[in-house]
């Protein structure tokens, strides 16, 4: 635990490849801060139970902060992932700040407060365990953000899917038609899907339980038919400027969780006026206080479109965003696909796998998590990364080799 800046070697990064994120975190923040990825909550009930994914995403964005500290898991932090990173002609900030578990992580944040440190959070934490006058977003505000009940307050009436607060009792009496979508209305905030229950059959109602939420607050939406499951990404600074930082078409498993995405920066007829509607979302994030990232997901079917969730954070594919131009330009590759990929073997034996579509000029890794850190968990280790192509069909065919390497996205 502590700052976890004492390199065993360091390699070199590949000759002429320098990749750099578009926008860093100083220049949307300013200085003398320090990035906190983590998703930390006291019962995990709306993110997903995969503790070694949720710790992966810890280091996913490394590549993305320059020189601003960052705190994550120990296990994103190993000399073999970080010198791949370098390696791929990254940056790794120098001092990372580093912990093993909850209450070494809650030790990390006490340290830094009593240094003064400003903290941007992905999420606010229990004032309880954090106190709010560290994080330079005010908690309240971030809260609001998150909140799923806040959506129609910030997106034109147009393009908010019909939606009423409910208790479950009222869904079990009235008996709405199928399909719906229930969301959490408790005000806690969710990731990558968790706290979202697509509805297609009445027993499905029978078998929620508190673990959903408070059952007493149910956001009861019309399930839209949509022909495409896009997100909008945006970032403003201080001065509230408002930048597009680009577009991600969202993979999803069945339950309907985050997998991955196809990411350019490029707008496109079609989703102009989509893009429009974004910067007019962010323009009434920001007048609330707001500074920073946001990624706004948005249903669309046939000429309509519909926000669904507002993501007032780093995303998962912003990272892949922030350092597409300079793939772009250092590769001539305009497909990248962020791949969430899984490893059942001994963490040693992976990085000659990742090393191997590094140097055939295919995947650029953003964070490798060593199982070995979790030996109460099953020892399955994570890497995050962008598989780069010139088509589609190529990014899809390098999969499949990475997949017979052993190497599986995540289900």
């Amino acid at each position: 635990m502590g700052e976890a800046a004492f390199p065993i070697q360091v390699l070199k990064e590949q000759p002429n490849v320098s990749i750099r994120p578009s926008h860093s975190i100083t220049d949307i923040y300013g200085k003398d801060i320090a990035y906190t990825p983590k998703l930390y909550a006291e019962d995990y009930q709306h993110f997903s139970s995969d503790l070694l994914s949720l710790e992966a995403l810890t280091g996913r964005e490394l590549s993305a902060v320059g020189n601003v500290p960052v705190i994550c898991h120990e296990g994103t932090a190993t000399e073999p992932a970080l010198a791949l990173l370098r390696k791929a002609g990254l940056h790794v900030p120098p001092i990372r700040y580093t912990y093993r578990n909850d209450i070494e992580y809650i030790e990390v944040l006490k340290d830094l407060a009593e240094q003064s440190k400003k903290l941007i959070f992905q999420y606010p934490h229990p004032a309880e365990k954090v106190s709010p006058d560290v994080s330079w977003v005010d908690p309240q505000l971030l809260a609001y953000l998150c909140d799923k009940r806040s959506i129609p307050e910030l997106v034109p009436h147009d393009h908010v899917p019909p939606r009423r607060m409910m208790s479950l009792k009222q869904i079990l009496e009235e008996k709405p038609a199928l399909p719906i979508v229930l969301k959490t209305g408790d005000g806690r905030p969710t990731s990558g899907g968790c706290g979202v229950l697509l509805v297609e059959d009445e027993r499905q109602l029978h078998e929620i339980d508190e673990s959903f939420g408070d059952l007493s607050k149910i956001i009861v939406e019309e399930f839209i038919h949509y022909d495409q499951n896009i997100s909008v990404h945006f970032a403003v600074n201080e001065q509230g400027v408002i930048s597009f930082l680009g577009k991600s078409i969202q993979l999803v498993n069945k339950d309907g969780c985050f997998r991955g995405s196809w990411i350019t920066v490029d707008i496109d007829d079609t989703i102009a006026d989509i893009v429009d509607t974004g910067y007019e979302v962010m323009r009434n994030i920001a007048a609330k206080g707001y500074v920073g990232i946001a990624g706004f997901d948005v249903l669309i079917r046939g000429d309509q479109y519909y926000f669904i969730d507002l993501n007032v954070r780093f995303n998962g594919s912003t990272c892949g965003l922030l350092l597409y131009k300079d793939i772009r330009k250092n590769y001539g590759k305009e497909i990248v696909r962020l791949c969430n990929l899984e490893w059942n073997h001994h963490f040693d034996s992976l990085i000659p796998i990742v090393e191997k579509y590094m140097e055939k000029e295919q995947f650029i890794p953003l964070s490798l998590l060593d199982a070995s850190y979790f030996p109460a968990e099953k020892q399955v280790s994570k890497v995050i990364g962008l598989v780069i192509g010139h088509s589609a069909p190529e990014v899809e065919s390098v999969l499949m080799e990475i997949t017979k390497d052993g190497l599986l996205l995540r289900e």
